[in-house]
């Protein structure tokens, strides 16, 4: 991981101005890394005539994602343009080529080991890890037939509800509380495949409602139905959120904001995820000067430039 931290000692003399409390959204990521297809879920056996009808789960119904899609909730999103890449065949993006790049080296790692359920944090806040969630569910999407979950389990400062322009709730907070069903809380996207999980309400303990059997069970039936799951959740160092986590997720994703985090800051939150399956490091909002890489690429008019 030597290259991640000699990246960072090179930028950090070009820190830049950050307003307290805001989480930046940076133009693009670099993604250094240290290191099935969606199954169909089996009806379970009816109960006695005599028993109550159950309500529906995940687990009881089939034929899968079909059926979830038919029941869940249908907001309609109004997508803040601010938070989103621009994913488009017809026209090269630059930002969004990064976040391709990460989808295939993920796609790579997926080949060695298989996995779904990635959860995404950072060392602080403000460093972009919402953002590089939002993308990466997105880049996924948009590839064919590909379907895939983001959840924000963020649940002490939400933003991608924001971003996706959809309610906060209800949402996973509420689920884990026992005020919700599963079918409630997911929400389907008009024209893509994703699928997202807001928040939900504020709730004073955050730490024990993600640590529960209860979410457990939920991450565990959700990991069957999609292509891949993205979590996004709060930053390692001020909580243990994502420590708590990520024993329930099949790897984690540390985002770094270049010009905002130390080397040290970045060492140690490596240490708090030692435990867990590190996947790699994306370093957000670097300029291509900054690493030492620069690279031609073409645009639409095969225009190339350094």
């Amino acid at each position: 991981m030597s290259r991640i931290f000699e990246a960072l000692q090179k930028i950090q003399s070009q820190q830049t101005p950050v307003v307290p409390g805001a989480e930046t959204i940076p133009p693009e990521p670099v993604a250094f890394w240290t290191e099935q297809r969606e199954e169909e879920l089996r009806p379970t056996s009816s109960f006695a005539p005599s028993e109550p009808s159950p309500r529906p789960s995940l687990t009881s119904f089939a034929p899968g994602l079909n059926a979830l899609r038919q029941r869940c909730a249908k907001p309609a999103w109004k997508l803040h343009k601010d938070s989103l890449v621009l994913f488009n065949e017809q026209s090269f993006d630059r930002c969004a080529e990064q976040f391709r790049i990460l989808r295939a080296r993920l796609y790579r790692l997926r080949e060695k080991k298989p996995f779904r359920t990635l959860l995404v944090t950072s060392a602080q806040a403000g460093e972009g890890k919402s953002f590089v969630s939002l993308n990466l569910a997105r880049a996924i999407v948009h590839q064919h037939e590909r379907h895939a979950l983001l959840i924000d389990a963020d649940l002490r400062a939400p933003k991608l509800h924001v971003s996706l322009g959809t309610p906060s709730s209800p949402g996973l907070s509420d689920y884990l509380r026992g005020d919700a069903d599963e079918f409630s809380i997911i929400q389907s996207g008009t024209g893509e495949n994703l699928f997202f999980i807001p928040a939900g309400r504020p709730v004073s303990n955050p730490t024990e409602l993600l640590g529960s059997t209860r979410a457990k069970s939920l991450f565990e039936r959700l990991n069957t139905l999609f292509d891949w799951v993205i979590v996004d959740t709060s930053p390692v160092l001020p909580v243990s959120d994502a420590t708590v986590l990520a024993p329930m997720c099949d790897g984690v994703i540390l985002v770094v904001g270049a010009g905002r985090t130390s080397s040290d800051l970045a060492r140690t939150a490596c240490q708090e995820l030692r435990e867990s399956r590190l996947l790699g490091v994306v370093l957000n909002g670097v300029e291509d000067d900054a690493v030492g890489s620069p690279y031609a690429y073409y645009g639409r008019s095969e225009h190339v430039r350094s």
